[in-house]
């Protein structure tokens, strides 16, 4: 498979105003889209009907990347490989988790990754039903560990404790908290959960 990853029509101008110091995705506006490309606001909207249209092609392009070029023979080989390019993808664009969860498109690139990742399962023997949640499952595993890791700020470890915390909390201060941000290996762990869960629901 190859990705494909199709230029965006306004030249990057909204992920430069996302990434850069301008407020982000709440500040993004199609004001300032037409501005920052010295268009008039009415050849904006001839493109995007509206900032979540504009979102939503932001999404695709951030999906393209997610695509991977050799898939792997084997579903337990498969899946991870498919999880970890769109977990790539997402925080390569500020708030990609954000932008890609805010945006249920039915264009090219998002049927494109759930159809590879249903198609995986659905090789692999499991059924209709199995394979879209499963599907929906792995997505959503991906998208909120990224949400929460974009989300991160510079004190979270501080943040972990305060006075009190642990005799407020001694079941969860008895675990070693400042793993919680250890965000590879909670993801792999996450994930070999979900695929330790799908082993189960094999046809024998």
């Amino acid at each position: 498979m190859t990705s494909t990853h199709r230029p965006h029509p306004h030249g990057g101008a909204p992920e430069r105003m996302l990434n850069g110091d301008e407020g982000g995705h709440d500040a993004l506006t199609m004001r300032r889209l037409a501005d920052a490309k010295r268009h008039q606001l009415p050849a904006i909207y001839r493109v995007f009907s509206n900032k979540q249209a504009l979102l939503d092609e932001m999404a695709e392009a951030i999906l393209a990347n997610a695509l991977p070029d050799t898939p792997e023979n084997d579903w337990e080989a498969e899946i991870p490989l498919l999880a970890g390019q769109l977990r790539q993808a997402l925080p390569a664009q500020r708030e990609g988790a954000r932008i890609v969860g805010g945006s249920y498109t039915a264009k090219r690139h998002s049927p494109t990754l759930a159809e590879c990742l249903v198609g995986v399962m659905r090789r692999a023997g499991f059924n209709g039903v199995v394979a879209l949640w499963a599907t929906s499952t792995v997505f959503c595993h991906v998208l909120g560990e990224a949400l929460e890791q974009q989300g991160l700020t510079d004190d979270a470890r501080d943040r972990l404790t305060f006075p009190g915390a642990r005799q407020t909390y001694p079941q969860l201060f008895s675990t070693p908290v400042e793993e919680i941000l250890n965000f590879d290996d909670r993801f792999e762990f996450g994930l070999g959960l979900i695929l330790g869960g799908l082993r189960g629901q094999l046809p024998q």
